[in-house]
């Protein structure tokens, strides 16, 4: 399913879990990996735009530029280790725009990036190069958190992911999230974990109707979507468990991850909210801020 995965590198400790994950699924899926790291030029860019002063790109530190090296060939270096091609590049830029830039020019399928560089965001995701990504790349984006490297990644120690979540709610967003699932959990030989939360939140958009009523509609449209998981993981061989459950949804799915050991989230980026390009405000959003584990997002169109 992945043929060139893309790693996004600032040469940062906090990107080094998004490292381990991007090339034990080049390994799984003996792709190449591709280590790019952008020379931010956008304060400079930005400055030049207040005071329309004319000045050269090209002056930008050479030290920059080697920083740049070092750590591309750094993730070069690991991968060659594990047998993997590598290809590695230098870019100057705005990084988000220069790694949207170089997904297109290479054919990358698959992007492993941490949510937090050296620009300190935290917990803070809007606004990062991140969710500039996922919110206009239609391929999948793995976003790993740094705080995990001190568990590093457990998941990658123990040989993988075990158990695979994919909340669903039956849109076409989450109908493509399950295709890369699946085959994930066949990859990793992982328990795929099918839920389906019945949104109390969705009786306040439904005037003229009673919870009772909206309920059972819900709860038979949730049968029907793991139904369908569950049929899919059978086809595929792969280990399933499914779960109606009830609440907010973003709040429902961080209680499963906590309950069950959940070790990787893969969601569509929108669902039947109607949120179209836009990822603010969505479930998938606030899961992306709140979630430990890495999170596989499908975007979309």
């Amino acid at each position: 399913m992945y043929t060139d995965i893309l790693i996004p590198t600032d040469g940062s400790d906090n990107v080094e879990p998004a490292i381990q994950y991007g090339l034990d699924l080049a390994r799984r899926y003996d792709a190449t990996v591709h280590a790019l790291h952008v020379v931010d030029s956008s304060p400079i860019e930005r400055k030049l735009e207040l005071t329309a002063l004319e000045t050269d790109l090209e002056t930008l530190p050479d030290t920059w530029y080697e920083a740049g090296n070092v750590a591309t060939q750094q993730i070069a270096t690991r991968a060659a280790e594990h047998g993997l091609d590598a290809v590695t590049e230098v870019r100057r830029g705005i990084p988000a725009r220069e790694i949207r830039s170089y997904i297109t020019d290479t054919g990358i399928d698959l992007v492993c990036m941490g949510t937090r560089g050296h620009t300190g965001l935290d917990r803070v995701l809007l606004g990062s190069v991140t969710t500039r990504i996922i919110r206009t790349v239609d391929i999948p984006v793995l976003s790993v958190k740094p705080k995990l490297t001190e568990a590093l990644s457990e998941s990658v120690k123990r040989g993988g992911f075990e158990n695979i979540l994919i909340p669903t709610d039956g849109s076409k967003p989450a109908r493509e999230a399950v295709t890369h699932a699946l085959d994930l959990a066949r990859t990793y030989d992982a328990t795929l974990h099918a839920l389906y939360v019945v949104d109390r939140g969705a009786y306040a958009s439904r005037p003229g109707w009673t919870w009772d009523e909206l309920q059972q509609v819900l709860e038979q449209n949730g049968e029907t979507i793991v139904e369908d998981v569950q049929s899919r993981a059978a086809a595929d061989g792969v280990s399933v468990a499914a779960e109606i459950t009830y609440g907010v949804p973003h709040q429902a799915i961080g209680e499963y991850c906590d309950q069950h050991g959940i070790d990787l989230v893969v969601m569509g980026t929108h669902g039947r909210s109607g949120l179209s390009r836009r990822l603010i405000g969505s479930v998938t959003e606030r899961v992306l801020r709140k979630s430990a584990e890495p999170v596989l997002t499908i975007r979309g169109v």
